[in-house]
């Protein structure tokens, strides 16, 4: 079967009608135009220092997503989905090139001098280079970090394989070190979660409901009621 591109949603609509899909329909792919349009919005994600630590495992074998069900609490959705993106988080990729690359780009757009990105090495160094114990600093949580970075870029990923039509389905209940193996991912990279993309077999989970504003937004303090128009 030849997958079709789509037209896409208004992300208000993609906001309000998203479910996630207990199952897809293995027979129907992926435009792999879409698949790259679906990439790029997770890797123009926002990132702080322009850092950029997420990776992006991308699962398309059969015999390959049947092994990661496997280690994904044998959910069928994983083997269903003619894609798996697994995505990770580098804890060490800013020291491994990934920071100088990035002011080299900010130079080839003219963003900042020399100035500016000694100021920036020293910080992003001076942080995530920084020792428990040591003076001057708080030490990162390099796990927390890279987690933080990730599931915005993830999330990016999600609305726009929704904006362009496709079933969706975020997925935390994996076995890391078994995803980590299968897929031959380094130690130093974190498995975040994993997104199903597809195209939904029979109905997806019906609306659960969500919390008002009133119970989880608040004005200023914690606990103070916020009141906005409705």
């Amino acid at each position: 079967m030849t997958a079709e591109r789509a037209k896409e949603k208004p992300l208000s609509e993609v906001v309000r009608e998203r479910r996630a899909t207990p199952h897809f329909d293995p027979s129907a792919p992926v435009h792999e135009g879409d698949l790259a349009k679906i990439l790029s919005a997770g890797l123009h994600a926002p990132s702080g220092y322009n850092l950029q630590p997420w990776r992006f495992v991308v699962v398309r074998d059969p015999e390959q997503r049947k092994k990661l069900r496997a280690a994904a609490m044998n959910q069928p959705k994983v083997e269903e989905a003619p894609v798996v993106i697994v995505a990770c988080g580098d804890k060490e990729g800013w020291k491994k090139g990934d920071l100088d690359d990035a002011l080299e780009m900010a130079k080839e757009h003219g963003y900042g001098g020399d100035a500016e990105h000694a100021v920036v090495k020293k910080n992003v160094t001076g942080f995530l280079g920084s020792q428990p114990g040591s003076a001057g600093g708080i030490a990162p949580d390099l796990g927390v970090w890279v987690n933080r970075h990730v599931m915005i870029a993830f999330t990016t990923v999600m609305w726009m394989a929704e904006a362009l039509g496709y079933d969706t389905a975020p997925m935390e209940g994996f076995d890391e070190a078994s995803v980590k193996k299968l897929l031959h991912i380094p130690d130093s990279v974190r498995v975040v979660a994993l997104l199903a993309i597809g195209h939904r077999k029979g109905e997806d989970k019906p609306y659960g409901g969500r919390f008002p504003i009133e119970r989880l937004c608040f004005a200023d303090d914690w606990g103070k009621p916020l009141k906005l128009p409705e």
